[in-house]
């Protein structure tokens, strides 16, 4: 078993430096720039990045919420119509389609929103619905952007959108740097949402007003066949997973897979009970290839298929016997208690 001293900032700093390599996969009230003000259109959907900022952390949630209503029979154009060109592919917009939906209103008050922790405190990201997500893309209404690596944006991503490495943007030459800070803003990730509202998170403590993250992230716009564009549109995806134990006293904290040579990356939250799954959807990562895990409590490297067929104890080892991490958790509980 391998291991290497790394940690999430010195990923962040020497990944985020590189041209050809990214990081993958997650404020005031004006009008949107580009996007019809309410005097315009009559529309009365509130702000909903300010919206979940204003709930207690007893009513934000990212657990499913009943919804008012469906935007799953909107019209619009679909992934393999004949698309226009995008005349302005940094701006992250779509370009305007021949077929446009017809005015809904969207009542954003019944979204999820995610809890990202910060070391300022709780920033809370408003999940937005793939199917109103697309309403407000086939419209242009929105600006999209992909918060996963270069080799996944590459490979497949929203028609229009733009990339921007979760959680802080590239380090340079981000285009969401451009974008007015009360425009509205829909990020998305693979796994469903960990990365996208992390990405969406900084955006809200940088300022912008009107952020959300896809609640059921790419693979719902994909299972959708809302436009897309990359290399391999039609690809299937294989999701493995890793598990294991970080520890009970770390619930809520996030955990990170890293495949260093891409730059790749997934990150999932640390259960009450002190486990956590991470599902990778990377692109082009082998079962040979180094894959780093880290945790609050210890950092592990191996390959891809060690981790995928084992779980990760909360000793940072690998184990076949699938209760041991939590084992280990619970006998630290009793210690505790006495």
């Amino acid at each position: 078993m391998a291991s290497k001293n790394i940690t999430r900032r010195r990923c962040i700093r020497t990944l985020g430096a590189a041209a050809t390599v990214g990081i993958a996969g997650c404020t005031s009230s004006n009008d949107p720039e580009g996007t019809p003000s309410t005097e315009e259109t009559g529309s009365t959907e509130p702000n909903a990045t300010e919206t979940a900022a204003n709930r207690t952390t007893e009513t934000v949630t990212d657990e499913p919420v009943e919804r008012s209503d469906s935007f799953e029979d909107v019209e619009g154009p679909r992934h393999g119509d004949d698309l226009p060109a995008d005349p302005d592919p940094m701006d992250g917009y779509p370009p305007e389609f021949d077929t446009t939906p017809s005015e809904r209103t969207v009542d954003t008050g019944w979204f999820a929103a995610k809890r990202v922790e910060r070391d300022s405190g709780m920033v809370n990201v408003p999940l937005v619905p793939a199917d109103v997500a697309y309403y407000w893309y086939a419209r242009g209404e929105a600006r999209f952007a992909d918060s996963r690596t270069d080799a996944e944006y590459d490979a497949s991503h929203v028609f229009g959108a733009v990339r921007t490495i979760a959680p802080d943007g590239l380090e340079r030459n981000d285009p969401v740097d451009d974008w007015p800070k009360s425009d509205r803003i829909v990020v998305y990730c693979d796994c469903p949402n960990e990365l996208a509202a992390q990405r969406a998170a900084t955006l809200i403590q940088n300022g912008y007003t009107n952020v959300y993250a896809v609640e059921e992230g790419y693979g719902a716009w994909v299972d959708s066949e809302y436009p897309m564009a990359g290399s391999d549109t039609d690809r299937s995806v294989d999701v493995r997973t890793i598990a294991g134990q970080a520890g009970f006293e770390y619930a809520d904290e996030r955990v990170w897979a890293l495949h260093e040579a891409t730059g790749q990356q997934e990150s999932a939250t640390v259960q009450t009970d002190g486990s956590y799954e991470l599902e990778l959807r990377w692109v082009g990562v082998a079962d040979s290839d180094e894959v780093t895990v880290e945790t609050p409590g210890y950092t592990l490297t191996d390959s891809l298929g060690a981790m995928t067929s084992a779980e990760i104890t909360a000793e940072g080892e690998l184990s076949t016997d699938g209760g041991s991490g939590n084992d280990s958790s619970k006998a630290m509980l009793r210690r505790l208690l006495g």
